[in-house]
């Protein structure tokens, strides 16, 4: 009769234990056609980032040169409005001497 028990118990207890993995192994199988669609969709946004990078491209290749020039328009200001802070300045100092050409 121990005997009789024991294998029903046994029996039962390997029938949920196999019950638990088959239900764990449909969960993980959903998982992983979850995270497949996820790939997938990322993959589509990716390719569609990639393309406009391309079509930017010649834009972004421009950057430097672009750089540059705003560097040498910054260097010509400068000299501009040096050039015009030394013109007002001597022109302030010739009319304050009262406007003669000489020293």
């Amino acid at each position: 009769m121990e005997n009789n028990i024991m294998s029903t118990v046994t029996e039962n207890d390997l029938k949920r234990l196999e019950d638990l993995i088959i239900n764990n192994q449909k969960i993980i199988e959903k998982g992983q056609g979850d995270l497949k669609e996820q790939l997938t969709s990322i993959d589509k946004r990716l390719t569609v980032i990639e393309t406009r990078l391309e079509d930017w491209k010649p834009s972004i290749d421009k950057i430097p040169d672009l750089a540059e020039k705003v560097g040498e328009l910054k260097n010509w200001r400068q000299i501009v409005i040096i050039a015009l802070t030394a013109l007002i300045s001597s022109t302030l100092t010739w009319v304050i001497r009262g406007g003669n050409l000489k020293p």
